[in-house]
């Protein structure tokens, strides 16, 4: 490999990483958060909603911003911005600002999916990307880990603290996003200038074959492209299925299983634990045999999460085994299909220009699924009970497999 070959293959090393620690430390700051730790269920599902609301909304901002001015310059406004809410949030404050520091969370958590979605897809080729993102997954995955076991820990010992209106768990995980920052500013320093090459043969770019594009044109071309249609649809069911069960797993352990809290934590962590796996067989089955038909892999998963959905009554309903492995099967199912859709799919959609705007258009549209996943709790739950919770995910991923299945023909 030559000298040039060997500084492009160090850069991307270094763009990875940066990426995936940046990506994790937004996460300590978005799961935070737990329904013990809060003042009850109901005001965890209020603030889940507000966070989600914002979130969603920010995303589109996120994507216009990152392919306008840079996903670099993006992703560090987003953390700086969550830094800031979060940290703020340790001191008592009057409800007012802690719903004004909740909502000022979620959108700089916004600007984080879609800046680096598009770096990603800048520095990394169309034939290595999926495997790329498969392992870059593993930062929100893993990091969820991370940050619930945190958030628990410090829910234990900061309880004294909190009681006198002092949160002192906000600044460590606001800590650890600003550390998680610096990493990040110092590994994409080099970004900071030039675009960065795609690959080392001369001669134009795509970009630079495009005519530029206004603000209102290329969203109407995210508009009327109809795999972006069919994909945010499909994320919109899957995205509200992941995080009803990414936040309420524990209660559902509890309240319906009669699990302990303790035991309950430990089973719900099998679907983010053992849940990375799926975003890396996917990645590795369309490089191998699948030959880049993302659509169609999308429209299996799904359809093999309805049928574990289906299962799941009876499979938790035995014993501690069948409950671990159910959990263990949806998160493989769930966090691989959520990856293929969110990014990789989206990233295959578009032209390069339009990737940030095209993940955060899809991202945002899913998100709006996750605010609605609070109420799936507080009202469906209250009224059917969660077997029929289960019913409904079937339901669910039953609809976006027919219609990844149809947009695979596109």
């Amino acid at each position: 490999m030559s000298r040039a070959g060997k500084s492009l293959a160090a850069s991307r090393i270094q763009v990875f990483l940066s990426a995936w620690v940046l990506y994790a430390g937004y996460y300590i700051c978005r799961k935070d958060i737990n329904p013990n730790t809060g003042s009850g269920i109901s005001h965890f599902a209020a603030d889940l909603i507000c966070f989600g609301a914002a979130y969603a909304i920010s995303q589109f901002a996120g994507g216009m911003l990152a392919d306008s001015f840079g996903a670099r310059r993006t992703a560090l406004t987003g953390a700086g911005i969550s830094i800031l809410c979060t940290s703020l949030l340790a001191f008592h404050s009057p409800p007012a600002l802690e719903l004004l520091l909740l909502l000022g969370n979620g959108l700089g958590q916004g600007l984080g999916w879609p800046s680096i979605v598009r770096l990603i897809g800048e520095w990394f080729d169309r034939g290595e990307r999926d495997r790329v993102l498969g392992w870059w997954s593993s930062s929100y995955i893993l990091g969820g880990v991370i940050a619930t076991t945190l958030t628990a820990w410090l829910a234990v010992h900061t309880r004294v603290a909190a009681l006198t209106g002092f949160h002192p768990a906000y600044l460590v995980s606001s800590s650890i996003l600003l550390f998680a920052a610096l990493f990040f500013t110092w590994g994409t320093a080099h970004l900071a200038h030039p675009a960065p090459p795609r690959s080392l043969s001369p001669g134009p770019t795509h970009s630079d074959l495009t005519p530029r594009r206004t603000q209102a044109g290329a969203w109407r071309e995210i508009l009327a492209n109809r795999k972006i249609q069919v994909i945010s649809l499909v994320y919109f069911f899957l995205k509200m299925t992941r995080y009803t069960l990414l936040f309420w797993l524990p209660l559902y352990l509890t309240s319906s299983l009669g699990y302990t809290q303790h035991s309950a934590e430990h089973f719900a962590s099998y679907f983010e634990l053992l849940g990375f796996l799926g975003p890396l067989a996917a990645a590795y089955a369309l490089e191998r045999w699948l030959g880049g038909r993302r659509m169609v892999l999308g429209a299996g998963m799904l359809f093999a999460l309805a049928f574990v959905c289906l299962l799941h009554p009876v499979l938790a309903g035995g014993n501690w085994f069948g409950t671990a492995v159910s959990i263990s099967l949806m998160g493989i199912l769930i966090y691989g299909a959520d990856v293929l859709m969110s990014a990789m799919a989206v990233l295959d959609a578009v032209p390069e220009e339009l990737y940030g705007r095209a993940a955060g258009f899809v991202n945002g549209i899913g998100s709006f699924g996750q605010t609605l996943s609070p109420f799936l709790v507080t009202v469906f739950v209250s009224q059917l009970g969660w077997t029929k919770l289960f019913d409904l995910f079937v339901f669910f991923a039953l609809v976006a497999g027919g219609v990844c299945a149809f947009g695979s023909q596109l």
